[in-house]
């Protein structure tokens, strides 16, 4: 009996990391959630507080398909995203928060980089990826398409 406790001790002592990394990638993914949440919900808001807690601001960059005049596909490119933000928190007829949206895919990397893929009710897909600031998950690029 004392052989079978002690080995059972061994083992829940071998499996106490992967828990202990199992909390740390489940808190990893509900900050995730919360920062790409804040960018939604903060453009559909017009919310500079909550987009600007999403996003590495002075550092994030942009980039999406759009149409052009002629109704072609076009990239455009954004690399000051604080002045992107203050346009979307000054909107002064925004969507409203309650808009459909969801993250459909998330990855997560050595707890340091994620990647998300959100889409936006019949609007757009985002591929974001966070990586994670003293501590805190921030949105530091954006690629787009449209619906």
């Amino acid at each position: 009996m004392r052989t079978l406790t002690i080995a059972l001790i061994g083992f829940l002592t071998a499996l106490s990391p992967a828990f202990a990394g199992h909390k740390d990638a489940s808190e990893d993914k509900a900050a995730i959630k919360a920062a790409v949440m804040d960018y939604f919900h903060g453009q559909g808001e017009a919310s500079e507080e909550r987009l600007f807690r999403a996003f590495a601001a002075d550092h994030a960059t942009m980039v999406g398909v759009t149409k052009n005049d002629a109704g072609e596909d076009a990239i455009r490119s954004w690399k000051d995203m604080n002045e992107v933000l203050t346009n979307w928190a000054s909107n002064e007829n925004p969507p409203g928060g309650d808009r459909d949206g969801e993250i459909l895919d998330m990855h997560i990397t050595d707890g340091r980089i994620a990647t998300v893929i959100f889409r936006s009710a019949d609007r757009f897909y985002d591929a974001l990826t966070l990586a994670k600031v003293n501590g805190e998950w921030k949105i530091i690029a954006k690629a787009f398409v449209l619906q």
